[in-house]
């Protein structure tokens, strides 16, 4: 079976002051060019604020680095929530991932396909048309540049991993409507499945769904969770300086450190914390037989000898037993 990774190399425009953006191989630049609707004017993103039912739009320049024509795809993507824990803006359609009541996409016309000629530079225009029903919080996204052409697969030769360069740069966008109400981030436990932890060798692993049901980023984000039996503890995780995308939701991962997942019934306690804000969970969930095998199937799971330990002393404890009597009999014979 061949396994496909997919390694990013961009680089994001959020909180840096440099008004340019580049990654190492991306081959080009890209920068916002001042808009009259920007809010905070120190910052390199797109920091907009912008009225129910407006029509405007803003630019971007984009300078090519190379000798030769360069062709970019350009979508305006939404922000959301990676399994690892941080913000991402690579994918056109999220689904499940956003509960956002507005897509970044919809509201700027899509996605573009530019070209830019040699060692020159091109303004792009994105038109934005807000929608009419006033929302609070923010809409969190960025503006997605993908090179294509310098994207590529390499396979290895002894395990099958296919691995895939993509190179892109994301030039962040940010919309409020209201900046005088502060809205913060919310909390909430969603599904308890099984899978596996990719930051853990591919340990099977618990996976609680966390979700941020509110219009606000929650930054520096940390995570606490144990799961038991019976009043036994047998898993516990926890991580720091989590981010999470407004409106979006991820699955933590509860490594079982390579052991193999066990159908039963167990408790998860989750406590998270994001700047002053605490939250705590407690679920009592089952896992089933289908559910452990498929996570065992795809994981990388220890192999436990106990058994085999187990049998070997057995069999080491009878051959004594069978020597003593053997030795005993020919003793009486004598």
């Amino acid at each position: 079976m061949k396994i496909i990774l997919t390694v990013g190399i961009f680089g994001l425009s959020l909180l840096a002051i440099p008004h340019s953006v580049q990654a190492a191989g991306a081959n080009f630049t890209v920068a916002r060019i001042a808009s009259g609707q920007q809010n905070d004017p120190t910052v390199s993103y797109f920091d907009l604020k912008l009225k129910p039912g407006q029509t405007t739009h803003i630019k971007v320049k984009v300078t090519n680095l190379t000798t030769k024509p360069l062709h970019l795809i350009a979508s305006p993507n939404t922000g959301y929530t990676t399994d690892g824990g941080s913000v991402a803006y690579d994918l056109k359609s999220l689904g499940e991932k956003s509960s956002a009541p507005y897509q970044l996409e919809s509201l700027m016309g899509g996605q573009q396909k530019l070209t830019i000629p040699a060692s020159s530079e091109k303004i792009v225009t994105f038109p934005i048309k807000m929608p009419v029903t006033p929302f609070k919080g923010v809409l969190d996204g960025a503006i997605y540049f993908l090179n294509p052409q310098a994207s590529q697969t390499t396979t290895t030769d002894k395990k099958n991993f296919a691995i895939k360069n993509r190179f892109a740069l994301a030039l962040g966008v940010t919309i409020h409507e209201d900046t005088q109400t502060t809205v913060s981030p919310k909390l909430a436990l969603g599904t308890i499945s099984t899978g596996t932890d990719q930051s853990d060798q591919f340990s099977p692993a618990i996976k609680a769904q966390i979700m941020n049901t509110h219009a606000a980023l929650a930054k520096k984000l940390q995570i606490k969770s144990e799961v038991s039996q019976n009043g036994k503890k047998l898993y516990e995780t926890q991580a720091k300086n989590l981010t999470m995308a407004a409106d979006s939701n991820f699955k933590y991962a509860i490594t079982t450190n390579h052991a193999a997942l066990k159908p039963g019934t167990y408790h998860l306690k989750l406590a998270a914390k994001s700047g002053s804000q605490k939250w705590t969970f407690n679920r009592t969930f089952t896992i089933s037989k289908d559910e452990a095998a498929a996570a065992n199937k795809h994981a990388h799971v220890k192999k436990s000898y106990t058994l085999w330990i187990a049998l070997a002393v057995l069999l080491i404890l009878l051959l004594l037993i069978l020597a003593y009597w053997l030795g005993r009999r020919g003793s009486k014979k004598n």
